[in-house]
C-alpha cells in the first residue's frame, strides 16, 4: 500500500520527514509481543506525543493504514493496531491549537472512524487470547462512547 500523504496534515515538532511512515512500517511488521508494543509506541510518538496523550492532525492521514493492517496484518500487528486506537479513542486528545483541522474537530473525525471499525474489530475479539482481549477491550471503549453520545 503507498504510503500515506502526511506532509499536508500538522505533525508533532519531533517528527522528521520518515517518521509516520517508519512507524507504520513497524505496525505492518510486528511479530511478537515486544515489536507490537515497541510499534504502537512508535505510532503514538509518529501522530503526537505518548507522554502527554496527545495527537495531532497526522493521526487522519494514518487510519486508513490502519484500517490495511486490521484487514489483512499478522496477529501481532493487528494487537498493535488495536490497541493504539484504544488510547487514541480513549485517552488521547487533541494537542493544544491543534482541535480542528479543515474545521472539523479531530476528535470526533477519529472518533468516528474507531466506531466505524466495530464490524472489522468483533471478530478478533472472539477467545481469550492477547489480541481478542485488546479486541474485546476497544469494542468496550466504542460501546461506553456510544452510550454517552445517546
Amino acid at each position: 500500500m503507498p504510503a500515506p500523504n502526511v506532509d499536508q496534515y500538522p505533525q508533532p515538532e519531533h517528527n522528521d520527514s520518515g517518521s509516520v511512515e517508519a512507524a507504520l512500517e513497524a505496525l505492518r511488521n510486528a511479530g511478537d509481543e515486544s515489536s507490537a508494543v515497541d510499534a504502537g509506541d512508535a505510532l503514538l510518538w509518529a501522530v503526537g506525543d505518548n507522554h502527554a496523550c496527545t495527537f495531532h492532525p497526522v493521526v487522519l492521514a494514518v487510519l486508513p493504514e490502519v484500517e490495511n493492517v486490521l484487514a489483512n496484518g499478522g496477529y501481532w500487528a493487528q494487537r498493535a493496531a488495536i490497541e493504539a486506537l484504544i488510547d487514541l479513542g480513549g485517552p488521547f486528545a487533541p494537542a493544544d491549537g491543534y482541535e480542528t483541522y479543515h474545521g472539523s474537530s479531530v476528535r470526533d473525525a477519529l472518533r468516528t472512524f474507531i466506531h466505524s471499525l466495530r464490524g472489522r474489530i468483533a471478530p478478533l475479539a472472539i477467545g481469550e487470547d492477547p489480541r481478542a482481549r485488546s479486541a474485546a477491550d476497544l469494542l468496550e471503549l466504542i460501546e461506553d462512547q456510544s452510550d454517552q453520545s445517546s
